[in-house]
C-alpha cells in the first residue's frame, strides 16, 4: 500500500476547454464538484483521509470511513472529492461545520457526505500512478462498479459537446458543480504536478486575509491580497460586511499578525474599493487564511467595489493565490 499520506495531482485554471485531441491520448472531461480535494487509503479493517496538503480529516466523516471499509478492497487508495449535501445541492457550508469538527449525528442524517471518486493511485497490491489515466480510469469503474452510496465514481464524457453543454446546465441547476476538468488519457498521476485543466463555471478568485475590520475572532470586512510572483502579498481589495456565520466561520481560522506582517503600514486609503463612509479601524492578521471571492471578470476592474465572500478555503496555501 501506499504510504499515508501523498501528494495529490493538481489543476490549472483555463479560460476555454481544451480540444478532444489536445491533450495526450485524447482528451476526457468530468464535472468539478464544489466540495472538499481528499484521498482516501483502506487497509487492513481501517480507514484514513487527508486532505489536499496531508491534513487527517478522517474524524470529520465518519460515514465515509465506515462504507470505504465495508465496500472496497484493503490496499486501496483513491482521489476524489468530499461533498455534504443539502437540499438536491452540494452545501459548502455544512462541509465547513464538519471540517471544524461539528459532527452531531443528526447533521449526517440531514446532510450527508459522498465521495466521488475520480482517480486510483492503488489497487489490488499495484501502484497504479505510472499507469495512464484510461488504465486507472477503467480500474476504478470496476472497483466502484455498482457500490451503494456515499461511494461514487465521477461522470466521464469524451465528448466535447457535452462537455461545453454541462457547463451550461450545471450553472443553470446551482447544484454545486463549479466546472469541468479536463484530462488527457495518456497522462501518468503526477503528484504536485498541474497536469489537469479546469474551467470554472463562476467567476471567482482565492485571496488571503491580511487585515480585517470589528475582530479577530468576529470579523466584519476583509483586506485582502494575492501573492506575487516575488512572494510578496499584494494589496488587492476588500469585501462587504460579512454576515453573522462567515464571520463565525471565518473568526475560527484567523491568527494575530506575526512581527514581519508586509502590511504594517496599512491605512483603509491603500484598499482598492474601500467604502469612503467606512470608518471602522483595521487590524493585520497573519496572512495565512485562504477565501474565496465573487468577482465579475467582465469588468475592468473589478476590484474598484466591495466583494462578496463565497467560503473559506482552508485547504489552500496563501502562496496558492497568485496562481491562474
Amino acid at each position: 500500500m501506499l504510504p499515508y499520506p501523498q501528494e495529490p495531482m493538481l489543476a490549472r485554471t483555463v479560460h476555454a476547454l481544451p480540444d478532444e485531441d489536445a491533450l495526450p491520448g485524447g482528451t476526457v472531461y468530468e464535472p468539478k464538484f464544489d466540495g472538499y480535494r481528499a484521498l482516501v487509503f483502506v487497509q487492513d479493517g481501517w480507514c484514513r483521509i487527508q486532505s489536499r496538503h496531508g491534513r487527517d480529516i478522517t474524524a470529520s466523516f465518519p460515514d465515509i470511513v465506515s462504507a470505504a471499509i465495508e465496500c472496497l478492497p484493503s490496499g486501496v487508495v483513491l482521489d476524489g472529492e468530499i461533498v455534504v449535501w443539502g437540499d438536491d445541492a452540494s452545501d459548502a457550508t455544512e462541509l465547513q461545520r464538519r471540517l471544524d469538527g461539528d459532527v452531531p449525528d443528526d447533521l449526517m442524517a440531514s446532510h450527508p457526505a459522498s465521495l466521488i471518486a475520480f482517480d486510483v493511485l492503488a489497487g489490488a497490491g499495484m501502484d497504479m500512478r505510472n499507469s495512464p489515466f484510461r488504465v486507472r480510469r477503467q480500474a476504478l469503474t470496476i472497483l466502484m462498479d455498482d457500490l451503494p452510496a456515499p461511494l461514487h465514481v465521477v461522470p466521464q464524457t469524451r465528448d466535447f459537446h457535452e462537455a461545453s453543454q454541462w457547463m451550461v446546465s450545471y450553472a443553470e441547476a446551482h447544484v454545486g458543480v463549479e466546472g469541468v476538468v479536463a484530462k488527457g488519457l495518456a497522462t501518468t498521476y503526477e503528484s504536485g504536478e498541474r497536469g489537469w485543466s479546469t474551467l470554472r463555471i463562476r467567476d471567482a478568485v482565492t485571496c488571503v486575509v491580511g487585515a480585517v475590520t470589528g475582530s479577530l475572532r468576529a470579523p466584519c470586512r476583509l483586506v485582502l491580497g494575492r501573492a506575487g510572483a516575488d512572494g510578496t502579498v499584494e494589496i488587492v481589495g476588500c469585501t462587504t460586511e460579512l454576515t453573522l456565520p462567515q464571520s463565525r466561520r471565518l473568526g475560527a481560522h484567523l491568527e494575530r499578525p506575526h512581527d514581519d506582517h508586509p502590511w504594517s503600514d496599512l491605512a483603509p486609503g491603500d484598499v482598492p474599493g474601500w467604502p469612503a463612509q467606512e470608518r471602522e479601524t483595521v487590524h493585520l492578521v497573519h496572512p495565512g487564511t485562504v477565501v474565496e471571492i465573487a468577482i465579475d471578470s467582465s469588468l475592468d476592474d473589478p476590484w474598484h467595489q466591495p466583494l462578496a465572500l463565497v467560503r473559506v478555503r482552508p485547504e489552500l496555501l496563501a502562496t496558492e493565490t497568485g496562481r491562474s
